[in-house]
């Protein structure tokens, strides 16, 4: 008897492929750890470390392919699944490994393959709040909190001293802000590479004591290293050879972000550490990063938000609007507030 039980409460979570919509669901599994269920995350393999992290999470599943996935939720013998991204395959794929309940939000022509299908909320929030009618279709009581939080281990903390001495990056010589110029989701979501210099400067003038680091994923090194050239080789380049659990050991380190709407801001925002996120064709009352210490730079021209990963009208006015002034001001303010 006591066997099944625990195997009824294993519960898999279909997660989202984007890391900053991994971040935002984080309530989500606190919310069913919490209501006493055994999580389970269905995830893409550079998700993993991430997902590590969190005590919510039993296990990680790596998604591969649609056979070898389906396999391995078999495996798993979950009876009920949440499924959060609100694509077909991601509903399909436990409907064909037979889970019996499928908590998902209807759409995409994919309500047959749900049970039960939940009606879209209607009302416009944050996006960390989204998943709270699929946890209502259960029965399980909305998260505590809908911040979402990350938490790093001793382990990832001596990695990232040992990452920040290799760059002469010093405790106590300053504040020290990072600088995230990618962003996953496509160009238009960039500020200027060049204007990403040129705040290298500005801070310098504002601030002589500041040290600023730059951040890259494998997919940021050419910009990176752009800026790197163009700010005089003085700006240290880190990131890329890391996975996403020592990522955030290094954001954690930071007085400071200075990020497009991306997935290292929801990670920062999530260990908290103050961003100034740069918005300009995605909605910040959608994805701004989680909290009042947060400041949001946004030029809200009559095309925006467009939700394009190209700007379609070629000038990429909502993102160049920003100015480097604007951005260098604001952070000479952040950190003012935080002294």
């Amino acid at each position: 008897m006591e066997e099944a039980l625990t195997t009824a409460r294993r519960t898999l979570v279909v997660g989202p492929n984007w890391v900053g919509d991994t971040v935002m669901a984080l309530p989500v599994l606190e919310a069913l750890a919490d209501a006493g269920r055994e999580v389970h995350v269905l995830a893409k393999p550079h998700l993993a470390p991430l997902l590590g992290m969190l005590p919510a999470v039993a296990s990680v599943m790596e998604r591969s392919s649609d056979a070898e996935t389906i396999e391995r939720i078999r495996e798993s013998h979950c009876r009920e699944a949440f499924i959060l991204p609100n694509s077909f395959r991601s509903a399909w794929l436990p409907y064909r490994a037979g889970v019996a309940a499928r908590f998902g939000y209807r759409g995409n022509l994919r309500g047959p393959l749900l049970a039960p299908a939940v009606r879209q909320p209607g009302r416009r929030r944050h996006q960390v709040e989204d998943y709270e009618e699929l946890l209502a279709a259960a029965g399980v009581p909305p998260a505590a909190s809908w911040r979402p939080r990350l938490t790093t281990t001793a382990g990832l903390r001596a990695r990232t001293r040992e990452v920040l001495a290799r760059a002469r990056v010093k405790d106590g010589d300053g504040p020290l802000i990072g600088l995230f110029p990618g962003a996953e989701f496509g160009p238009s979501k960039r500020w200027p590479w060049e204007r990403f210099a040129d705040l290298t400067h500005a801070l310098r003038r504002a601030r002589g004591e500041v040290q600023l680091v730059l951040l890259a994923g494998p997919k940021e090194i050419w910009s990176t290293v752009r800026i790197h050239e163009r700010s005089g080789r003085l700006v240290p380049v880190l990131g890329a050879d890391l996975d996403l659990a020592e990522l955030a050991g290094l954001l954690e380190r930071l007085d400071l972000l200075i990020t497009n709407d991306s997935g290292p801001m929801h990670m920062a925002a999530a260990l908290g550490v103050p961003c100034i996120a740069l918005f300009g064709p995605t909605d910040p009352g959608r994805t701004r990063p989680y909290g009042d210490e947060h400041r949001v730079l946004y030029a809200d021209r009559w095309c925006s938000p467009c939700f394009r990963k190209r700007c379609p009208l070629i000038h990429h006015r909502c993102m160049k609007k920003i100015e480097v002034e604007e951005v260098a001001r604001t952070a000479d303010s952040c950190l003012t507030d935080s002294s």
